[in-house]
């Protein structure tokens, strides 16, 4: 298996489009904050290396999963009367 990498990039601007297409995934169903300001960006080191060779500058922000998972609960991510 795989070690994902898990960054959060601000709106996306047009140079940043590459690291889009890196993202496991499609671009549409990647996670976007409720206000679509972050896109949570979900991708591995073979990808990074592979089109990026191992420049992750434009990704913004690095997590670990254990960051991640609570960062994905909060209100910027979910909206609260939706949740069970």
């Amino acid at each position: 298996m795989e070690l994902r990498r898990y960054f959060i990039l601000k709106k996306p601007q047009p140079d940043q489009f590459t690291a889009l297409e890196s993202c496991i995934g499609k671009m549409w169903t990647q996670r976007y904050s409720l206000d679509g300001s972050c896109l949570l960006i979900k991708t591995n080191q073979e990808i990074i290396d592979k089109l990026f060779k191992g420049d992750v500058s434009l990704f913004g922000e690095e997590y670990t999963l254990k960051e991640i998972k609570p960062i994905m609960q909060t209100a910027e991510w979910n909206d609260p009367d939706e949740l069970i």
